[in-house]
């Protein structure tokens, strides 16, 4: 197995957030493109998916960027959770605009990064001219019949990941941990190696790979998925929304397709379903994923 490169950036620029957190703008692609903007779901990295956005680096110029206390991003004692993470958006967009210009965009987010998006948007503020979010874990009210589904799946995320392993002799031992799990089967070549060493970090002292993301920050934004019961119409959002989605269908476990399913049949949403596939869906059909991406933006952006 040949281990996937991350190209390097355009350019790159920090923004601190007002609590004095720090987040990493990563600008590649075309420059005279349209831009799209792209971030990752919880416990992961942004460079995880390359797979997917290296497929989009002909077509947009592609800003990547790692939620706070993420992947490349420097690790911040402050509040990890949605409500900074709202606040995060904003000075992360006002970043990009003073960073690169402003342009027409749209946004591509998975799981996490999308619930934020999609509550950032349903909160009246427009920052993209189209949303893309894939496979998010929309918990719908405690009387509809997925409730019960989509909270409990997100409590056995929260047990779970409070319990995982911090530390790792090599990103190899995560790697091999990421290929033996069902729910991230069909991952495409390199790509669980490529996931390990997108989330882990050496520690200089003792030489061990320890995950950037904590455990219990993981597991908190866990909690708070399972709390956040959000079920818009799809006329609610001030844009155009896409939901890809997995397949409820599939034999790899993804309570979310039920639920992104059921919002297209009773609250009208744009939605794809990329047959096969569970959460990960851009990491197990790339190639599906971003002609689904380039579809809607030549709909939204003409």
């Amino acid at each position: 197995m040949t281990a996937i490169q991350i190209p390097e950036p355009v350019s790159r620029n920090s923004v601190v957030m007002t609590d004095g957190a720090e987040v990493v703008l990563r600008r590649y692609g075309n420059l005279s493109a349209p831009r799209i903007i792209l971030s990752h779901g919880n416990g992961c990295a942004i460079d995880g998916y390359f797979p997917y956005w290296a497929r989009l680096l002909t077509d947009f110029e592609v800003v990547v960027f790692d939620f706070r206390n993420c992947g490349v991003n420097p690790i911040h004692d402050g509040d990890h959770g949605y409500a900074r993470f709202l606040l995060d958006m904003t000075e992360i967009y006002d970043a990009i605009d003073r960073a690169f210009g402003r342009k027409p965009q749209i946004g591509a987010f998975h799981s996490m990064s999308a619930r934020t998006n999609l509550k950032y948007a349903l909160d009246g503020r427009k920052r993209l001219d189209g949303l893309i979010v894939f496979d998010p874990p929309m918990v719908p009210p405690p009387d509809h019949d997925l409730y019960d589904l989509m909270h409990s799946e997100e409590r056995v995320l929260w047990r779970w990941s409070a319990g995982r392993p911090e530390e790792f002799d090599d990103p190899s031992e995560l790697a091999a941990a990421y290929a033996a799990s069902r729910m991230l089967s069909g991952w495409v070549d390199g790509a669980y190696d490529l996931m390990a060493r997108a989330v882990l970090r050496q520690d200089v002292e003792t030489d061990k790979w320890k995950l950037v993301c904590s455990p219990a920050r993981e597991s908190e934004v866990y909690r708070q998925n399972a709390a956040m019961t959000i079920w818009p119409q799809a006329d609610e959002f001030p844009m155009p929304v896409l939901l890809i989605a997995s397949d409820p269908d599939s034999d790899i476990p993804s309570a979310p397709g039920h639920a992104c399913r059921a919002l297209r049949d009773e609250c009208g949403w744009s939605y794809e379903c990329v047959p096969g596939t569970g959460h990960f869906l851009q990491i197990q059909e790339p190639e599906i994923c971003a002609r689904l991406t380039l579809e809607f933006a030549e709909k939204v952006l003409g």
